[in-house]
C-alpha cells in the first residue's frame, strides 16, 4: 500500500475514535440530565407539599370556642367582620390598599393576615 492510502487510513481512524468519544461524553451528559430530572421531580413535589403544608393556618377546635364567655363570640365576630376587603379594595382592619402577603409569600386573606391582633384584642 502507498503511503497516501495509509495516512487516510489514519485519518479516518482518528476522525471514528473522535466521533466515538464524543458520543460517549454526549451519551453520559443525557444520562446524568435525565436523572437529575427523575430525582428532582419527587424532590420538587415534597418541597411544594412542606411549603403548602406550612401555610395552613390552625383551626380553633370547637370546644375552645365552647369555652368562651357568650360575649367574647360576639366580639370575635365584631373583630373578624372588619378583617375584609372592601368595594375599594383596601383592607378593612388597616387600610393596605395592597395585598397581604403570608410568610412564604404567598397572597392572603386580610382575616389570616391579622389574625393575631384580633386574637390580642379578645
Amino acid at each position: 500500500m502507498s503511503k497516501v492510502v495509509l495516512r487516510v487510513l489514519q485519518v479516518i481512524g482518528v476522525l471514528v475514535l473522535a466521533g466515538i468519544a464524543v458520543s460517549v461524553v454526549v451519551g453520559l451528559l443525557q444520562w446524568v440530565l435525565g436523572l437529575a430530572i427523575i430525582v428532582a421531580i419527587p424532590v420538587g413535589g415534597y418541597w411544594l407539599y412542606k411549603q403548602v403544608k406550612g401555610r395552613q393556618s390552625p383551626q380553633i377546635p370547637s370546644s375552645a370556642v365552647g369555652a368562651l364567655p357568650k360575649g367574647a363570640t360576639d366580639r370575635r365576630t365584631e373583630l373578624e367582620s372588619r378583617a375584609v376587603m372592601d368595594a375599594s379594595g383596601r383592607c378593612g382592619w388597616c387600610g393596605s390598599p395592597s395585598l397581604h402577603k403570608d410568610e412564604y409569600g404567598f397572597p392572603t386573606t386580610p382575616l389570616r393576615y391579622h389574625r393575631a391582633e384580633i386574637d390580642a384584642m379578645l
